[in-house]
């Protein structure tokens, strides 16, 4: 036998492979059980799921899927990966930010809308409400410094402070656009 090999696993499996009239050949078992160590501490579990999926081979363990309306479990290894992703697209936004807007406040505000919309795609994210209050701090100055009959004007800006603001904040642009 083979180091590692979860010896009972192995032997439920080449039973339900006999079982179902598909026997491994001699020429395969040394790669099936090498197939089988990979999975270390699953190697139970891949077997189980293979028998009770009626499969005649070993695949990687399926992931249960959520049930609708709840969010699915992110392993660590998932959630370091995606802080590191978005910690990428600020710094991109970032130099996005200084390099390429014109230089006002309404061109900022247009590229805080589309940040805006990144966001709230991944509204799932573990970061997702404290880079939305860091948004909402950031168009708010933008705001006071813009020509709110500018902001006003643009359907897309409007609907950004609504959704930042509330209506209270949007009927706030819309007092001083009309002043």
């Amino acid at each position: 036998m083979m180091e590692g090999l979860d010896t009972s696993a192995w032997d439920r499996w080449k039973a339900y492979r006999t079982a179902i009239r598909k026997p491994i050949k001699p020429a395969s078992e040394h790669a099936m059980q090498m197939k089988l160590v990979k999975y270390g501490a699953d190697q139970d579990a891949v077997v189980n799921q293979s028998i009770s999926n009626q499969w005649q081979g070993l695949f990687d363990l399926q992931r249960a899927k959520p049930a609708p309306g709840e969010k699915p479990v992110k392993s660590a290894e998932q959630i370091a990966a995606e802080n590191q992703r978005y910690e990428g697209y600020n710094k991109q936004s970032a130099w996005h930010w200084d390099k390429f807007v014109v230089p006002t406040p309404l061109g900022k505000l247009k590229l805080a809308d589309a940040l805006h919309g990144r966001y709230m795609v991944r509204q799932d994210e573990p970061q997702h409400e404290e880079r939305i209050e860091w948004l909402r701090d950031q168009v708010g100055l933008l705001v006071r410094d813009a020509d709110a009959k500018a902001v006003w004007g643009d359907p897309s800006l409007r609907g950004l402070v609504r959704s930042l603001f509330g209506e209270k904040g949007a009927e706030r642009l819309r007092a001083r656009a009309s002043a």
